[in-house]
């Protein structure tokens, strides 16, 4: 009775399978890149996300930056006879020739 059940069953062809094997390919494929797509997309998101978060953190480090050199600035001219001008001039002279200075270096380390 086994052998005639099994006699019943048609088989697939060949070409059948190997048509099924193709779709199954295609559809892991397309399923590889829709999560590849996907994967892009939230890296993106969270680069998005890091930019704005290290932009903000920039803006605030230059504005406390400036604070900074001011409440240099008004110290001394609170600790000196030096007009506040000249102040601003020392302390701006001290920044640019640091600045050059970090040029220089740069220039010939690269």
């Amino acid at each position: 009775m086994a052998r005639e059940a099994a006699q019943k069953v048609p088989k697939a062809s060949v070409i059948s399978l190997v048509r099924g094997i193709i779709d199954d390919a295609k559809e892991l494929a397309y399923a590889q890149f829709e999560y590849r797509k996907y994967q892009t997309l939230q890296q993106a998101a969270k680069a998005k996300t890091m930019a704005i978060w290290m932009a903000l953190g920039v803006a605030l480090i230059g504005v406390g930056g400036v604070l900074i050199l001011l409440m240099v600035v008004h110290l001394l001219d609170a600790l000196t006879d030096i007009p506040l001008w000249g102040c601003y001039g020392i302390v701006g002279t001290v920044l640019l020739a640091t600045g050059m200075v970090s040029l220089y270096s740069g220039k010939h380390r690269a």
